[in-house]
């Protein structure tokens, strides 16, 4: 008896002793890449923004058990392009994670390590973390103090060549009461007098800001462009790659991407194309308000399809050719509001996933983001149905040129149904005004040009010939 109680004793010591030593492990491990982490970003400024760290993307357990629901059921797995290399579109850092955008439509629920690198782009010792794809293109990594660059990779020895660096999203309160996400740019219509008329269109509606994502577009239209990031109106993201894939293929990527982008940095944002127009009968901004309980996370709006039947002229000609040509002026004949492949508003922080389809919409309330609806919603918010008396989404669809539902309009009653009158000539003044800025020329006056400006550096006389620089 007394042998078995040495031994029991024996046993006990010896298992406390490990218990202890692998706690004093841990503690010394943790110490040691904290202290890896502070050596690493020494040589860096770590503003208090970035001196957070957290040990996972959770944000709480309804959260993680959504998550893992989603997952299980296979939502938005695409498995398309997958052909292509792991590239990223987009980082971005929000209060306690980080959400990464990647070029892939093939890994949905595949393991990629997140990887963190200081100002320098110097790894950060020890802080590598395995995440997994969900929803497809995206992957969630924890915070790391110091961490102002991201990279991802299948394994930890992988070289990881060109970082991305972080675009901050930590904001406590969004810089944007309404943003909104344009659908990538291709095609060979012309694009440049759509783009003015799309982006003061919804400023008088209420949006301040516009991500633009670009598949394909002519330098001439990309003018148009430049000018609103100038003028710090619109970002712009261009989607390319080495890899070949159809321009239109890049939606499903912009959706999750411009998602991630839109998160804590506005309010309320919608995913819309260039040929599609909110309107409402007193300001988008005044609707969205007035309808919000503090738990409204998407709001449903139903689509007025308008018929285009011309493309937009090639270039400015002239103030009468772009009155003429706005899109808004030329086409008014609809068939009436519907809810066919209507769209939506959305709280982007409060919907926890974006997919291209809405799978799963009937049975699963708790669900997912698609083009058109949102179907995953964080629990204890809800959604809200408008009718077309006090918004709708006016498309501009084209009756030609389609690879399907050409003649879209034939067998239906067309009435008319143009913009209101007072916003309508605000929205032709407006329109003018940009294009003439952007796009319409003052030849100079060479004669008022010094002439050391030009003999100095053996110039020709600009007065007898004008060198083209634009």
């Amino acid at each position: 008896m007394g042998l078995h109680v040495t031994v029991s004793s024996v046993y006990r010591f010896l298992f406390v002793l490990f218990l202890l030593l692998g706690l004093n492990y841990l503690l010394f491990y943790e110490d040691a890449r904290k202290l890896n982490t502070e050596l690493q970003t020494s040589q860096c400024e770590v503003p208090e923004w970035n001196q957070i760290e957290t040990d996972s993307v959770s944000t709480s357990l309804w959260n993680a058990m959504s998550r893992w629901l989603w997952m299980a059921l296979d939502l938005s797995k695409e498995n398309n392009q997958n052909y292509t290399s792991i590239i990223l579109i987009g980082a971005y850092v929000y209060p306690e994670y980080i959400s990464i955008t990647l070029n892939s439509q093939f890994m949905v629920k595949q393991r990629l390590y997140c990887r963190y690198f200081d100002c320098k782009k110097q790894e950060i010792y020890g802080s590598e973390w395995q995440g997994i794809v969900f929803p497809e293109s995206v992957v969630q990594c924890p915070r790391r103090i110091g961490a102002e660059f991201v990279g991802v990779s299948r394994e930890t020895e992988e070289e990881i060549k060109n970082p991305m660096r972080l675009v901050f999203r930590n904001y406590d309160k969004p810089v944007h009461d309404l943003a909104i996400c344009v659908a990538p740019l291709y095609g060979s219509e012309p694009k440049w007098i759509q783009i003015v008329e799309f982006i003061e269109h919804h400023k008088m509606e209420g949006a301040t800001f516009f991500y633009f994502h670009i598949g394909n577009i002519s330098d001439y239209d990309r003018r148009v462009l430049d000018e609103y990031v100038n003028n710090g109106d619109i970002e712009v993201k261009v989607m390319q790659e080495k890899y070949e894939r159809p321009f239109y293929a890049w939606q499903l990527i912009e959706i999750q991407d411009c998602h991630m982008r839109a998160k804590y940095h506005s309010k309320w944002t919608t995913f819309i194309d260039i040929d599609e127009r909110i309107s409402t009968s007193n300001g988008l901004l005044n609707l969205l308000n007035s309808v919000d309980n503090g738990k409204l996370a998407e709001v449903q709006m139903p689509i007025l399809n308008i018929v285009k039947s011309g493309n937009a002229p090639e270039k400015y000609e002239n103030e009468e050719q772009v009155r003429r040509e706005m899109i808004s002026m030329k086409y008014n004949k609809t068939a009436g509001p519907t809810w066919d492949a209507s769209k939506a508003l959305i709280r982007p922080e409060k919907v926890s996933l974006v997919i291209w389809m809405n799978l799963y919409k009937d049975r699963l309330q708790i669900g997912i983001m698609s083009i058109h609806y949102a179907v995953a919603l964080d629990p204890g918010y809800t959604t809200k149905r408008i009718n077309h008396q006090r918004i709708v989404l006016r498309h501009y669809r084209t009756n030609y040129d389609r690879e399907n539902s050409n003649n879209w309009e034939r067998g239906k009653r067309l009435t008319e149904a143009p913009l209101p009158l007072e916003f309508s000539s605000e929205l032709r003044k407006r329109v003018v005004e940009k294009v003439q800025d952007v796009y319409e020329k003052v030849p100079v006056n060479c004669s008022t040009i010094p002439e050391y400006m030009w003999k100095s550096r053996k110039f020709p006389d600009p007065c007898e010939r004008m060198l083209i620089t634009w």
